[in-house]
């Protein structure tokens, strides 16, 4: 009975030792407090990201600590700012690149906007008046990036060509096959002159323009297939002209593309503030 009574005590106590142990421990205003001290340091250190997992922590297990989850929350805001505001200096400083890029390769092509319609950029060989009555390739290129060829026939009768071949001695490209529909298929006659234009859009020439681009110093042919044939050297100031549209498309398109994110990063950030 005396060893029953003795083990009772020590057991009480024990517990009472516990117990005095885990109410001395750190309440959840405190750990919520150092959670957000040792953030708010990670912050001013510019570490973002493991400020940003420490201050979700607090929302999400201190619920009940109001004024620490409302410091959490306006330092995330903080912390998004900082992000976008380091994102649109990283894209400015790109765009500007870009632009220097492009102002180089300008100088072989001029703007031009017709009625109602986007601004285009045509290579100063290849202008309309200066391409009159011409079987050539011409490059089609917007300031957005997008870039095509068309097949461009002059002669004293329809050859119906739907396709084209470019070539020098065994190698050879072929463009997939246009379906005549008066849009990217079309021809006319004016005044006794036969004209075809084909339009080879969405990757349609099949490689040719890479090909073209590539091999732009060699004496590259093209033939017009149809219901009937007809064959061309290519001139040096045609196959300069879709190198240089090619090129130029990459960069517009980075412009491009950077232009939308910089538009993206200014919108969030003016949620944000």
């Amino acid at each position: 009975m005396i060893h029953i009574l003795q083990n009772s005590r020590i057991y009480i106590a024990l517990s009472l030792i516990v117990i005095s142990m885990v109410a001395c421990g750190p309440t959840s205003e405190e750990i919520a407090k150092e959670k957000y001290t040792r953030a708010s340091s990670l912050y001013d250190q510019e570490r973002y990201n493991d400020a940003m997992l420490i201050l979700d922590s607090i929302a999400n297990e201190f619920s009940g600590e109001i004024e620490y989850v409302t410091r959490a929350e306006d330092l995330i805001r903080k912390i998004k700012i900082s992000e976008q505001e380091r994102s649109l200096a990283f894209l400015d400083s790109a765009l500007s690149q870009k632009n220097k890029e492009l102002e180089g390769l300008m100088k072989n092509f001029i703007i031009s906007k017709a009625y109602g319609e986007k601004e285009i950029l045509i290579h100063k060989r290849q202008k309309p008046e200066n391409s009159f009555g011409r079987t050539y390739l011409r490059a089609h290129l917007d300031m957005e990036g997008n870039f095509y060829i068309s097949s461009r026939y002059s002669g004293d009768k329809y050859i119906y060509h739907n396709k084209i071949k470019v070539y020098h001695q065994d190698q050879a490209v072929i463009s997939e096959e246009i379906p005549y529909d008066e849009f990217d298929n079309r021809r006319f006659e004016d005044g006794g002159t036969y004209w075809e234009v084909v339009n080879y859009k969405d990757n349609a020439d099949n490689g040719i323009i890479d090909f073209i681009s590539q091999n732009y110093k060699l004496p590259l042919k093209v033939e017009f297939i149809g219901k009937k044939r007809y064959y061309i050297v290519m001139e040096k100031f045609d196959k300069e002209a879709i190198r240089d549209g090619y090129e130029i498309s990459f960069v517009l398109k980075e412009i491009t593309k950077i232009k939308k994110e910089i538009e993206i990063a200014k919108n969030q950030l003016d949620r944000l503030k």
